[in-house]
């Protein structure tokens, strides 16, 4: 016979709970590897965690210490943690309505809150939602799971628990990959990724749902898609041959549609699929036969320009070839002749733009002539200016009223205020827009504190834009962000100082949440730039000095120039 429910809980309260300290249980983190043959429903080659089940005559600790060990185990829907629930409990309880993921490095506690109530505690460090979309926090940080708890059977069970499933990060990133959810955008020339992070063990699966279900809040309105929504898009089948690619049983539901959006509806698809670490070869097939999308061209990836550029003593100069005894060459005959700062150039080599030396004017001009040179805007202090592929030059003033500037390159007559009322009364400090001519990033000041956000600019199907979404953080861990520019389509450069020594720092940050260093910027450095496709980072600082690097330290060149940039 079982001591009574009041006894157990008063006596767990007035002595160290588990035997193991002075009012707190401290929980190992670690959960048993095992491998197994695991059911239908799951991806070929996805790894398994092993989730135990509740012990015969666990305590009520032990029990919340399985429950959120047993997260890992998501096999019949998550039957295991369903086992340590009271059966009313279990009915209500969503597995899949986030996932908080904690630091293995630091043991979790229990202690007891009053009778029948039970807390956790634990050191979050990023939270994913429903969607698979992952938000860091600043740091660790203590969070507390409280739960109710009664006896059935004689075995205790957690009657009352919160939503969601918690994993230590081992754990999360053994059993989730990042992935790249493909939309279009609104010229349907370009892939939009959408970052989130899906379970392996449903692969295919897992992508097709979330195409099917749209974007992240921060595209909505800027992207569009050709996956079909509705029964029969999930599907899809997968075989995993011998040289381990996978073949995907392509849904009717795309391989009936039209040519034209079936082409962009496979490239969708096709490119969502090889994001995932475990389908990094795909093949599509319908009814067992290969879908090649070379014969009808598929929508390839927006990646950066790779040709670098700086502005000289005067004009825009190619980087192309920094050790030349010649001159570097002149990319915009009508800027030639004057002094500028931060050029920018089209991705397609056409339209250009650069500032005045004080900031003051913002200037348009063409390196083959097509685009007579105007003075688009003038003010004080705008921010570099960008260039996307639909022809449209992005800058702001410093202080902003709540808009960007959208300078035409067929004329004054087009130019446009863009609406982006969440900037309105802060101080706008960079922008830079992706190669997908959709997503933007935004640093800016707010009440002395800098911000970096993620946005998408809402266009028309010619390309004209109207808006801009309401951003997402993007969080850099720096105490002072300087400056951030696209390297490809998932990172970013980012330019700051350590939080710790205020030492100027740099890292490539991946939007799926890693982090890698850069060398150690050189001191004075003001201007931070790099490109994937060329492989290289360039410095420079606010007397000429250009240096780059390719990661291992950073190498002078004979040039003098500012602000370079790629195209």
């Amino acid at each position: 016979m079982r001591p009574d429910r009041r006894t157990v809980l008063h006596a767990l309260g007035a002595a160290a709970l588990l035997g193991l300290g002075a009012g707190c249980a401290r929980i190992p983190v670690d959960s048993g590897i095992d491998s197994r043959s695991l059911t239908g429903s799951s991806h070929p080659g996805a790894p398994y965690v092993r989730a135990l089940p509740p012990a015969d005559g666990a305590t009520a600790q032990e029990v919340l210490a399985g429950f959120v060990q047993a997260g890992v185990g998501s096999e019949d829907d998550f039957a295991v943690a369903r086992a340590y629930l009271t059966e009313e409990a279990s009915a209500g309880w969503d597995p899949e309505a986030r996932i908080t993921i904690y630091s293995g490095s630091q043991e979790l506690q229990v202690r007891e809150e009053s009778e029948g109530r039970l807390v956790l505690g634990l050191q979050a460090v990023a939270v994913v939602d429903a969607r698979g979309v992952r938000s860091a926090l600043a740091g660790p940080t203590p969070q507390e799971l409280a739960v109710a708890v009664e006896d059935v059977e004689d075995q205790w069970r957690l009657s009352e628990v919160p939503d969601g499933i918690f994993l230590s990060e081992a754990a999360f990133e053994t059993l989730y990959s990042p992935a790249r959810l493909y939309f279009l955008d609104a010229r349907e020339r370009h892939l939009v990724p959408d970052h989130r992070w899906l379970p392996l063990r449903r692969g295919a699966t897992a992508v097709l749902e979330g195409l099917a279900a749209g974007p992240v809040s921060f595209l909505e309105g800027a992207v569009g898609s050709q996956i079909p929504r509705g029964s029969g898009i999930t599907d899809a089948e997968v075989e995993s041959g011998a040289d381990g690619t996978a073949q995907v049983e392509v849904p009717g539901v795309i391989t009936g549609l039209a040519a034209e959006p079936r082409r962009l509806a496979l490239s969708q698809l096709e490119s969502s699929l090889r994001s995932l670490r475990s389908l990094s070869v795909v093949r599509l097939a319908q009814d067992g036969r290969e879908l090649s999308l070379e014969e009808d061209g598929r929508v390839e990836r927006a990646l950066p320009g790779h040709r670098p550029i700086a502005a000289g003593p005067t004009g825009v100069i190619s980087l192309a070839d920094p050790g030349s005894a010649d001159p570097p060459p002149q990319l915009v005959p009508d800027l030639a002749g004057q002094e500028i700062a931060s050029p920018a150039i089209a991705p397609d080599g056409g339209l250009a733009a650069a500032r005045s030396l004080d900031g003051a004017q913002v200037l348009i001009a063409s390196t083959d002539g097509s685009v007579p040179l105007r003075e688009a805007a003038t003010g004080t202090g705008f921010v570099p200016p960008r260039i996307d592929g639909a022809g449209w030059v992005w800058t702001s003033v410093g202080s902003s009223a709540g808009a960007l500037l959208a300078l035409s390159g067929k004329g004054a007559e087009h130019d446009a205020k863009v609406d982006a009322p969440w900037l309105a009364g802060r101080e706008v400090r960079a922008l830079d827009i992706a190669a997908d001519d959709t997503r933007m990033l935004v640093l800016s000041d707010e009440a002395g504190e800098g911000r970096l956000e993620l946005c998408a600019v809402v266009r028309d199907a010619e390309g004209v834009p109207s808006a801009l979404t309401e951003p997402i953080l993007v969080r850099t861990f720096y105490a002072d962000v300087r400056q951030v520019s696209w390297y490809d389509e998932g990172t970013v450069v980012v330019l700051g100082t350590d939080p710790g020594t205020g030492e100027l720092r740099a890292q490539l940050q991946d939007l799926s949440g890693t982090i890698e260093p850069l060398p150690t910027p050189p001191p004075g450095t003001v201007r931070l730039t790099g490109s994937v496709v060329a492989e290289t980072v360039w410095a420079a600082d606010a007397e000429g000095n250009l240096r780059r690097t390719d990661g291992e330290g950073w190498r002078g060149v004979e040039v003098t120039g500012r602000d370079p940039g790629f195209y």
